[in-house]
């Protein structure tokens, strides 16, 4: 009898010209080596969430309090500019390091999104705000980690058809000005800052989540066309 035709991968790709091999920039230890957790740019993320901590341990009812979170925010903002500089400069990219900074900058955006939306007098946009945190900094996010990392889709080429997702992930000064948009707006709303800088920052923060919400959409599409 003819042998029985080859059986077809579990989660093949609907679409082969967005995806491709999947290069492992972060290293493949998994579960991570005793080292790796002191490894400088992991320590830098450890530090991170200590400033995340103390932002949130100020009086939030007060001026002074805002201000307190907004600096001790913008303290761990900046060491997550610093912990990717590290992790090339000392050679000590790892997964545990890729996972962390993922984490904790899940944790820090959902942080603001509240924060402002707590602030913010209209309730619709309050609303939004809060959805935001639901649709873009968990499920778009923690999405495009599944099809990166158990279907081997590589992050940015999922969406990248769509001219949004080429402006944001084609280059450092698009995927600069959307997440510097995103974080300037929240902390201009959480100081009460003039409605003049809210708007001044709005189309980057809009550019951010409408990216990563059609990079959730991509990935969905994807999805359905599975067998």
């Amino acid at each position: 009898p003819p042998p029985p035709p080859p059986r077809r991968p579990p989660f093949p790709p609907a679409n082969m010209a967005n995806v491709k091999e999947k290069k492992n920039v972060t290293g493949d230890s998994w579960p991570p080596k005793p080292e790796e957790y002191l490894y400088i740019p992991n320590i830098i993320d450890y530090l991170r969430v200590v400033a995340l901590i103390y932002a949130m341990m100020g009086h939030t009812a007060t001026i002074e309090g805002d201000w307190h979170f907004v600096t001790w925010y913008s303290v761990s903002y900046l060491l997550d500019a610093v912990d990717g500089v590290a992790a090339r400069y000392f050679n000590q990219c790892s997964k545990l390091g890729y996972y962390l900074d993922m984490i904790i900058d899940r944790i820090s955006s959902s942080l603001a999104l509240y924060k402002a939306s707590v602030r913010v007098p209209n309730v619709l946009f309050s609303i939004t705000l809060l959805a935001l945190i639901v649709l873009v900094e968990i499920l778009a996010h923690a999405v495009v980690m599944y099809f990166s990392e158990v279907l081997k889709v590589h992050q940015k080429d999922m969406g990248g058809d769509f001219q949004i997702v080429k402006l944001y992930l084609g280059s450092k000064l698009g995927l600069g000005f959307g997440c510097i948009c995103y974080e300037a707006m929240l902390l201009a709303i959480i100081l009460n800052a003039p409605t003049i800088v809210v708007l001044l920052f709005l189309p980057g923060f809009a550019f951010r989540a409408a990216a990563n919400l059609v990079r959730l959409w991509a990935c969905a599409n994807l999805k359905k066309k599975d067998p």
